[in-house]
C-alpha cells in the first residue's frame, strides 16, 4: 500500500532552517512539478464555456487529457458540476468550509490524477477516506508546522506542489500577507486551499453541509450514504448550489461514489444525535 510522506514537527528550528527543511523535502519528491508554468492564468477559465462545433479533424479529449490541456486540476463530481469549466484553474486560491467530505474528495481526485498534495496543519484529516475514494497516498505530504505560522510552509510548498491545503488557525489573514501569498500562488500556478480561517482576495469559496443520511432507520443501522448541499461562489462566478450523495459500495462494488440528487428527493433527514453533532 502507498504510504504518506510526513514532514516532522518544525517547532525547534529557526525560520530559515524551517524553510530550508521544507525545500529539501520538496526537492526529494519524485515526479513533482520541476518547472511550474509562470504565464498568467487565463481569465476565460472562470467564465462559463460556450458550446461550439468542433473542427472536422478535431479529436475528442479524454477526461485525463482535458484538464491538462486547460491548465486545470480535476475535481470530484460535486465540484465539477458546479464549476463553469468542471475543474480548478491553476493559480486559483479557494476557501473550503463545512462538511469535510468535499475536501477529502478534492484531495483524492487530485492525487489519483498524479498531482502532489500538501496538507499543512491538518492533523485530523481522513487519509483512510482519501484511500477509499481512490486517492493515491504516495502523492500526499503531511506537514506539521508546530507553533510556526502555517502560511510560511504554504508559501514554500506552492513553489513545486500542485495542491496546497493549509489551516490558518481560525484567524483573519492580514491583507498585505494575503496579497503576497496569492501572487506567489498565481506565479507558480498551483491551487491554494484555505481551511479554518479567512483570507481576503480568494477566487472561490466552497461551502457544504449535510442534509440527509441513508442507512439509519429509527436511530438504528449503519450510515451507508450522506447527502451534502454544496455551494460555490466567487470572482466572476455566479453562486451555484447542488445536492450530491456520497454512497458506500455494496457487495461486489469498489470505492465510494458521488451521485447528484434533486432538492425534492433529498428530503432533510438528520438523526437527532447527528444533527446536534453538526
Amino acid at each position: 500500500m502507498a504510504t504518506v510522506d510526513a514532514i516532522g514537527d518544525l517547532t525547534g528550528l529557526a525560520k530559515a532552517e524551517q524553510l530550508a527543511a521544507l525545500r529539501r523535502s520538496m526537492a526529494a519528491i519524485p515526479g513533482r512539478r520541476d518547472h511550474a508554468p509562470t504565464e498568467p492564468v487565463d481569465a476565460s477559465l472562470f467564465a462559463p464555456s460556450q458550446p461550439t462545433a468542433p473542427p472536422a479533424d478535431a479529436q475528442t479529449l479524454s477526461g485525463p487529457v482535458r484538464p491538462q490541456t486547460l491548465r486545470t486540476i480535476p475535481v470530484p463530481t460535486p465540484l465539477s458540476e458546479l464549476l463553469p469549466r468542471g475543474a480548478l484553474a491553476r493559480g486559483t486560491a479557494i476557501s473550503i468550509t463545512g462538511a469535510g467530505s468535499i475536501l477529502v474528495s478534492l484531495v483524492a481526485t487530485a492525487s489519483a490524477a498524479g498531482h502532489h498534495v500538501a496538507l499543512i496543519g491538518q492533523s485530523k484529516f481522513g487519509l483512510l477516506a482519501v484511500r477509499e475514494q481512490g486517492g493515491d497516498l504516495s502523492k500526499i505530504h503531511l506537514i506539521d508546522p508546530g507553533q510556526a505560522d502555517p502560511l510560511d510552509a504554504a508559501s514554500i510548498c506552492i513553489e513545486g506542489l500542485d495542491l496546497v491545503v493549509t489551516t490558518v488557525h481560525g484567524r483573519d489573514v492580514p491583507p498585505t500577507r494575503a496579497r503576497a501569498l496569492l501572487a506567489r500562488n498565481r506565479t507558480h500556478a498551483g491551487i491554494l486551499a484555505i481551511t479554518n480561517g479567512r483570507m481576503p482576495g480568494l477566487d472561490l469559496t466552497i461551502s457544504s453541509r449535510p442534509v440527509a443520511y441513508g442507512g439509519i432507520e429509527q436511530s438504528r443501522g449503519r450510515i451507508r450514504s450522506i447527502t451534502l448541499e454544496t455551494t460555490v461562489h466567487g470572482r466572476g462566478i455566479a453562486e451555484r448550489t447542488g445536492r450530491y450523495t456520497l454512497t458506500a459500495p455494496t457487495f461486489g462494488e469498489q470505492g465510494l461514489r458521488w451521485t447528484p440528487v434533486s432538492v425534492d428527493a433529498a428530503a432533510t433527514h438528520l438523526p437527532h444525535r447527528l444533527a446536534v453533532a453538526q
